[in-house]
């Protein structure tokens, strides 16, 4: 039997509804990745203290134990006004995504009054729907640059010059090395007993400045696991032994076929608490380790492992999995 739409359900319900409700869901879905993000850059897990209001709603929403779903993370439970609030206590860090601060509050205000209308039922007006797309193509340039900086990461050279990457050196096959031309590049052989290969990279939000300091706000560590010799990962295994280190992450991502993880963390932690995670997740990657199996391209398993988890654990269809600066497209296609 044909699935039915909502509209062919509830023959009543406007379209327009149906459509603004759409598209407020991809804004504030996006907004609150920024947020943790940008956030977590700046300020490490301690972020998450400055959530205000959110702890009566997750408890209300876990006690439901029949009825579960895997959302943990603060921002997931706090208002709209709530990430708006924390956007604008922070704006150095967001105004580089995002129109002028006069500009964005006014539109946020117009987007409110709409999402108040969808919430609780009331009529739309005839010109909601376009506001609210009018909003997203005017953060949809920022919102590229927000999705693509943060996979646009950069070797340490040399690698000895930093502690968390020196502690890895000999787990990168093929290291970044000085030429005889005084260039970088990516050379070496790979070890066939080399069952996890580790390369370890850096990305700076593009609100960082810079420090002598190794490790300062919004330099973020960009590090990947490799099963090597056709092996892949138990991803839901290495997902339950890593689960008390997770939020310590910006985001896990999945690979699609299964034998790549990637890790970001933020550099405010520390060297020595980033590598002792690191160690960790190197650990599990090993245990881990299975005889790898055919993954077609358009297979789902691992964006449905991913969904099951909560949300800093992302799978490989989710563009902060794969969207880099030299992919040039409209964010939100809106």
């Amino acid at each position: 039997m044909e699935e039915m739409t909502p509209k062919q359900e509830v023959n009543e319900l406007p379209n327009e509804t149906l459509q603004i409700y759409a598209r407020l869901w991809q804004l504030e879905t996006w907004l609150r990745r920024m947020v943790r993000v940008e956030l977590m850059a700046l300020k490490g897990e301690a972020f998450g203290q400055d959530i205000r209001c959110h702890k009566k709603a997750f408890e209300a929403d876990k006690t439901l134990h029949h009825m579960s779903t895997p959302e943990e993370d603060a921002l997931s439970y706090a208002q709209f006004s709530e990430v708006k609030r924390l956007m604008l206590d922070n704006w150095e860090v967001f105004s580089t995504y995002l129109p002028p601060r006069n500009i964005w509050e006014a539109k946020l205000e117009e987007v409110m009054q709409i999402r108040h209308r969808v919430a609780h039922f009331r009529t739309c007006h005839k010109d909601d729907y376009s506001r609210v797309c009018q909003l997203l193509r005017d953060i949809d340039r920022g919102f590229w640059r927000f999705c693509t900086s943060y996979n646009q990461t950069w070797g340490i050279l040399p690698a000895s010059s930093n502690p968390v990457s020196a502690e890895y050196m000999a787990l990168d096959p093929f290291p970044w090395t000085e030429t005889a031309d005084k260039m970088w590049a990516r050379l070496g052989s790979a070890d066939p007993a080399l069952r996890v290969a580790v390369t370890v990279e850096t990305t700076d939000r593009i609100w960082s400045v810079p420090q002598s300091s190794l490790n300062y706000p919004g330099r973020l560590y960009d590090v990947h696991f490799l099963a090597r010799n056709q092996r892949q990962f138990e991803l839901i295994r290495l997902l339950e032994s890593t689960q008390r280190l997770h939020r310590k992450a910006i985001f896990v991502c999945l690979d699609q076929f299964a034998n790549g993880l990637r890790v970001t963390l933020p550099s405010v932690l520390g060297s020595q608490q980033i590598i002792e995670i690191l160690n960790s997740y190197l650990e599990a990657c090993r245990s881990a380790l299975t005889s790898a199996r055919d993954i077609p391209v358009n297979d789902m398993t691992v964006q449905r492992i991913a969904d099951a988890w909560p949300e800093y654990i992302l799978g490989p269809s989710n563009p902060l999995a794969f969207l880099s600066p030299g992919m040039e497209c409209s964010f939100f296609g809106a």
